[in-house]
């Protein structure tokens, strides 16, 4: 029997782990007796930063979505904050990911009947985080992403690139203990994609927050304290 609470302890260089993944595994959609990939195991500590990268189609999208509790593994398991998230029904888990996790989806999923300013405030509100607060962390967030002459903005009025930026914002509004970023660069021109880069950096340095990222990018992954390979076994270092 697998002792999850030891396992949660278990971190690099003995600090506590934060999240915890356990040989965990999942079926190709449509064809239970095929396997997208197994074995996956991997800690996260606090600030730690992690670049994931593998060929598309492996299932790195899929892993994130496990992580964040909107996917269930088929075989595996995982802790996060020392909690065994196979105990905890879908309510919980949307609050344990509201509460402690930001992320930033590939496909952006930006709320249409809302403005940039109020998708970007989502998570705080939700949070019932103080207002003043709000409003200051908002403002920095889109002045650094350079968003800022956009707040009253509706998502169908953005461009890719800047919708990229307002999912950023939202994801790291919060303060969250875990980021998970799945291809955040991808719209981006250089220098923007330097800025998210950057900003990601900061909230693991100066939060604590660990940060997850999946990406094509070498010079995005280059940010990384880790770099892994991702496929069909399960995580190489690279």
């Amino acid at each position: 029997m697998v002792n999850y609470l030891y396992l949660a302890k278990l971190g690099k260089d003995g600090v506590t782990a934060l999240l915890v993944l356990n040989n965990l595994a999942k079926r190709l959609p449509g064809d239970p007796q095929r396997w997208l990939f197994r074995d996956a195991s991997l800690n996260i500590v606090p600030a730690d930063f992690v670049a994931i990268m593998g060929e598309s189609g492996v299932g790195k999208s899929t892993l994130l979505n496990i992580i964040a509790g909107l996917d269930r593994p088929d075989a595996g398991h995982m802790t996060f904050r020392g909690q065994p998230l196979d105990t905890l029904d879908d309510d919980m888990r949307t609050l344990l990911r509201r509460r402690h996790m930001g992320f930033i989806f590939q496909a952006f999923h930006l709320i249409p009947q809302l403005t940039v300013e109020e998708n970007i405030a989502l998570p705080w509100r939700l949070n019932a985080l103080p207002r003043r607060e709000m409003i200051q962390r908002v403002n920095m967030l889109s002045k650094r992403l350079g968003i800022s002459e956009r707040l009253a903005a509706w998502p169908r009025e953005l461009s890719g690139g800047e919708m990229q930026r307002v999912a950023v914002a939202r994801a790291v509004v919060h303060h969250p203990s875990l980021i998970l970023a799945d291809e955040p660069t991808g719209s981006l021109d250089a220098e923007s994609a330097e800025t998210v880069l950057s900003l990601l950096r900061e909230a693991g340095e100066a939060e604590g927050a660990a940060i997850v990222l999946v990406t094509h990018s070498a010079t995005a992954a280059g940010r990384a304290q880790r770099r892994l390979h991702f496929d069909a076994q399960g995580f190489h270092p690279l």
